[in-house]
């Protein structure tokens, strides 16, 4: 037979404990005695009923949650995982959540449609909508009318976000009709564009606050396309509206606190902005100057050699303009030589030409028609032509012409004919 140290035994026991499922996660009911808050922020007491006792620690991390303050004789439910301590080898239950004894049937309730809710996926991060702007303009928040709640958030969005359109719809935050009347409200105020919604409630009870763990209002919340963020309560309460909300705050001004930015950081933001700004402008405008200058100075050097250019143009045109003047002059002399020359050329050969002109004029006049019969002569037309021979005449009339007339002659023959 193997033999076993107290050690081992009680680790094999711890083991067993640990893995068996319907140890774990279980509700007991029992009355607290010795009750004892260490400083750490653990608590350690007892769990008793008339037949039996077991030892009970809730560590601080989950005792911050409670919304009560447990107390010796206070009967309670807790929701525990079972284990064995073992220096000791004490059975013990390692509370995580713990209500006073008449809220057992509630928080089975909100245990059993969690786990629903949660194997439906309505509390999963990807079905959740971001926080859609840092800077947002309108948001509707959902608070019940007149209560320290709203006061808190008008309070929070002054000294945050003044900036801000906030419209403030009163609604049922407790009771039977208050999951009716915020899911018609959200129906109502989704389609208006807003750029969040914020749904909160002050602090209370497990039971105050439980109308926040309807499943109708949880399906409303997981169908929203609106962003919409919850402030119910305090930090340690948490309702199903929490867990599908695309984000959730401890208490209502937090809510207010996570989704509008701090407008004194906003202005020191814009001042360290305009001061980058200004120095950004500053540098372009040093070095656009420095540009300027020099480009002011290059035109200068260049307004220097263009007038230098322009000095030798003007030289070098003068130049060429009294050059072309002189050579002008000497072509207009030649041209004038020339013209002279031809003049005289063309007035001699003029000069011939008219003696010659009057020499044959002479001779013409001498040898015309005219001066023919002035002379005695007379002479022979037909058909408007000189007949020089007289074969030429043709048997019928003919001019004859004189000096001083002409008469019309037919030609005979020596027979008289």
């Amino acid at each position: 037979m193997q033999q076993l140290s107290v050690s081992s035994l009680l680790r094999y026991l711890k083991n067993r404990l640990d893995s068996d499922e319907n140890l774990q996660k279980i509700y007991v009911a029992g009355e607290i005695s010795n009750f004892h808050r260490h400083f750490s922020g653990h608590l350690y007491f007892t769990l008793k009923d008339e037949k039996a006792s077991v030892s009970c620690v809730m560590f601080k991390s989950a005792a911050s949650f409670l919304n009560f303050d447990p107390k010796t004789g206070d009967k309670v439910v807790v929701y525990a995982n079972t284990s064995l301590y073992e220096p000791s080898g004490q059975l013990q239950l390692y509370v995580l959540k713990m209500t006073p004894e008449g809220y057992g049937d509630l928080y089975a309730r909100y245990e059993a449609l969690k786990n629903k809710l949660s194997e439906e996926g309505k509390f999963l991060e990807e079905h959740k909508i971001a926080i859609p702007t840092v800077y947002p303009e309108r948001i509707v928040i959902l608070v019940g009318d007149k209560s320290a709640a709203m006061s808190d958030i008008k309070t929070a969005f002054a000294r945050r976000w003044p900036l801000c359109q906030t419209d403030y719809y009163p609604v049922l935050v407790q009771g039977t009709g208050a999951p009716e009347d915020i899911c018609s409200t959200l129906k109502k105020v989704d389609p208006m564009a807003y750029d969040a919604i914020i749904l909160a409630r002050g602090g209370g009870s497990f039971e105050d606050l439980f109308c926040f763990n309807d499943e109708t209002l949880v399906n409303t919340i997981y169908d929203l396309n609106t962003f919409i963020i919850t402030g119910i309560g305090h930090e340690q309460d948490f309702t199903l509206a929490d867990f599908v909300a695309d984000q959730r705050a401890a208490t209502p001004t937090a809510a207010v606190e996570l989704i509008t930015p701090d407008i004194v950081d906003v202005i020191d933001l814009v001042t360290d902005y305009e001061s980058e700004l200004y120095s950004l402008i500053t540098s372009i405008l040093d070095d656009r100057r420095m540009r300027y200058d020099y480009l002011i100075s290059d035109m200068l050097r260049f307004k220097e050699r263009f007038l230098g250019i322009s000095a030798k143009i003007d030289h070098q045109s003068q130049l060429i303009r009294n050059s072309i003047l002189h050579r002008i002059s000497v072509y207009a002399q030649r041209t004038d030589y020339d013209i002279s020359q031809m003049r005289a050329r063309l007035n001699f050969r003029l000069s011939e030409k008219q003696l010659l002109y009057k020499r044959l004029f002479t001779l013409l006049n001498a040898y015309s028609s005219e001066n023919v019969l002035k002379r005695g002569y007379s002479l022979v037309f037909q058909d408007g032509r000189i007949v020089k021979r007289k074969k030429m005449l043709k048997n019928e009339e003919f001019e004859v012409r004189f000096t001083d007339g002409s008469i019309q002659a037919i030609e005979r023959d020596h027979h008289g004919k």
